[in-house]
């Protein structure tokens, strides 16, 4: 279904087609464009029931911290330091993340960089906090994104449990961590009950939306308004209100415009 189009001058330049939907408190289905039950990666949507996950696993992580570990943040040295801060707090070393290397994402940040690091990749705070976790309950931290994990096992029980939706399927995330195959009706109700439920995760979003993604960006400008957003890759976006309501937005051609 067409969700959006650009014009020049009167004329339609650009079609963007894709698909969205609304669920209520109660998980049910409020509406929809296009059939919100088609199987989606929701990429980085997911990272606030990840970072749940941590925190049902013992991580006590408070503030900016909190929310860097929900974060795909653009490589600041304000981004990255938090990021170091995690790994220190748990007598680890940039070394021990396993993201891939990368240029910081915002051009500030990119044009001062002087090589590609592991803390300036934009999943490298939810790392530090995979792996903070491992060191609270004296899991291998060399493991730590193989799908056997303790872990990894809890991201997928917390998945489930919100989306309620068995995963039917399982690959890898651009960052090296497992990704889960899910429909974009169980997104919208996974972020929706996140949202009602979770208060801690939420407040240190919502508190420090910067710090989830950069300054201007399209989930900052939402959270600053207050209400729980977060971007995944390919085109993904949510949204989840205190009420229980969520929102969930697939773009077709994978354009984050």
């Amino acid at each position: 279904m067409q969700l959006a189009y650009l014009t020049r001058a009167g004329i339609i330049e650009s079609r963007h087609h894709g698909l969205i939907c609304l669920t209520g408190p109660d998980g049910k289905l409020i509406q929809e464009l296009g059939n919100s039950r088609k199987l989606i990666y929701p990429r980085s949507a997911v990272k606030p029931l990840q970072a749940l996950a941590l925190r049902r696993a013992g991580l006590k992580l408070e503030g900016i911290q909190l929310a860097m570990s929900s974060a795909s943040h653009q490589g600041t040295p304000e981004h990255t330091q938090i990021v170091l801060s995690i790994l220190e707090g748990a007598g680890l070393k940039e070394a021990d993340l396993q993201c891939p290397v990368a240029w910081p994402g915002n051009l500030k940040a990119r044009s001062a960089a002087t090589e590609e690091t592991r803390a300036a990749f934009n999943c490298s705070g939810k790392h530090a906090a995979f792996l903070a976790t491992c060191v609270v309950n004296g899991w291998d931290t060399k493991t730590y994104l193989e799908p056997y994990h303790p872990l990894q096992k809890l991201i997928v029980e917390v998945i489930e449990e919100f989306s309620g939706e068995k995963i039917p399927h399982s690959t890898l995330d651009g960052c090296g961590a497992p990704l889960h195959l899910m429909s974009l009706q169980g997104l919208a109700r996974a972020i929706g009950k996140f949202a009602q439920d979770e208060t801690d995760i939420q407040e240190a979003m919502l508190s420090n939306p910067w710090v989830v993604d950069d300054h201007g960006a399209s989930d900052t400008l939402v959270m600053e308004k207050g209400m729980l957003a977060k971007i995944g890759a390919e085109g993904v976006f949510v949204i989840g209100l205190a009420s229980g309501h969520g929102v969930a937005v697939k773009v077709a051609d994978g354009s984050m415009r």
